[in-house]
């Protein structure tokens, strides 16, 4: 039977609300699978980095991580969770570090948004 991908959505629904609910390691277990089958997308990995996190193994969310950021994904919430998972290792300079790049990503994806002011949000003029 093909897993479909129903079955995809249900399964990362179901680890987000197992994250949600204080429950990691059944998250951790979840996502693993969608890693295991290859369709896990970078949303999911890096959940799946959060939930190791939160399941209290820090190495191993970095390690998830550095994943990541070796397949090009390395957004905001990458930087958060690794200072996070860093902090919890004891390695203080270097969680400073990834909250300064958690910071600078924040700020840059707020100045990249348009401004409202240029859009043109006018009724078409079908509806006009």
């Amino acid at each position: 039977m093909p897993f479909t991908n129903d079955a995809h959505e249900l399964l990362g629904l179901l680890a987000y609300i197992h994250l949600e609910h204080h429950q990691p390691e059944k998250s951790v277990v979840l996502l693993q699978a969608l890693h295991a089958i290859g369709v896990s997308t970078p949303k999911e990995e890096t959940m799946l980095a959060l939930s190791l996190l939160q399941a209290g193994k820090p190495e191993a969310a970095l390690a998830r991580l550095d994943q990541l950021a070796l397949n090009g994904v390395s957004d905001a919430a990458c930087h958060l969770i690794r200072s996070q998972a860093l902090h919890a290792l004891g390695r203080k300079v270097e969680a400073r570090a990834a909250m300064r790049a958690y910071l600078r990503a924040r700020a840059a994806s707020v100045t990249s948004r348009p401004d409202p002011a240029s859009l043109n949000l006018s009724a078409p003029s079908s509806l006009a």
